[in-house]
């Protein structure tokens, strides 16, 4: 019984670790020739979707790493001419800090703030629900552009990146890693749980401009 047992557990952690490569290499190959690396390979007219993340640490003054990155590559874009607008998307202090950073670096376009994207998966969502006709360009680091790259592919959006540089510090390291996780999650949610919302608000509800 116990031989049983073991084999039964060996063979399950084989197929965990399958699993775990082999949606990371899925949701990597969503990636492929739709990760630009100057504006001008951006379309014209595009809608900057400019992905949610912490400015500091949570009660502490450090900086995590990632925020500043997007901000710049954003900002970027913006001033390129090529952004129709941009979504500041996140938890409510993300949308905000977010768009107030992009002002402050000289963006001009229009900005709307997205409080319920919580997650990639309902920021994708939420900007397919608001924007189904748009072309989307994802900002934020490379790991994460995939992942959402790969959403936005399995929602029928037509999508593309414009990734920030990796970041500073462990933080951006111990992102990266979280990430390899959250790409299983990601294929999971989808062909299991049907790609739930997290935040309590109708995809299409919710969005407002920055003031």
């Amino acid at each position: 019984m116990l031989q049983w047992i073991k084999k039964g557990l060996q063979l399950l952690a084989v197929f965990l670790a399958a699993f775990l490569v082999g949606s990371n290499a899925w949701v990597w190959s969503a990636g492929w020739g739709r990760l630009a690396t100057s504006p001008a390979e951006v379309p014209a007219g595009s809608v900057l979707l400019l992905l949610g993340t912490d400015e500091f640490v949570a009660g502490t003054h450090e900086e995590t790493g990632t925020f500043r990155p997007r901000i710049e590559s954003a900002a970027q874009l913006c001033k390129s001419g090529r952004i129709k607008f941009v979504i500041s998307s996140g938890t409510e202090a993300h949308a905000i800090t977010m768009a107030d950073q992009l002002r402050a670096a000289g963006v001009t376009c229009p900005i709307v703030e997205d409080p319920y994207g919580w997650r990639t998966l309902d920021s994708v969502l939420r900007a397919k629900a608001y924007y189904p006709k748009e072309h989307i360009v994802f900002v934020s680091q490379g790991w994460h552009c995939v992942r959402a790259l790969w959403l936005a592919e399995h929602e029928g959006l037509s999508a593309s990146a414009y990734p920030s540089g990796f970041g500073t510090g462990y933080r951006a390291y111990q992102a990266t890693v979280r990430d390899v996780f959250a790409k299983p999650k990601a294929v999971i949610d989808r062909y299991i749980f049907n790609n739930p919302l997290l935040a309590p608000v109708p995809a299409g509800e919710g969005n407002r401009p920055h003031r």
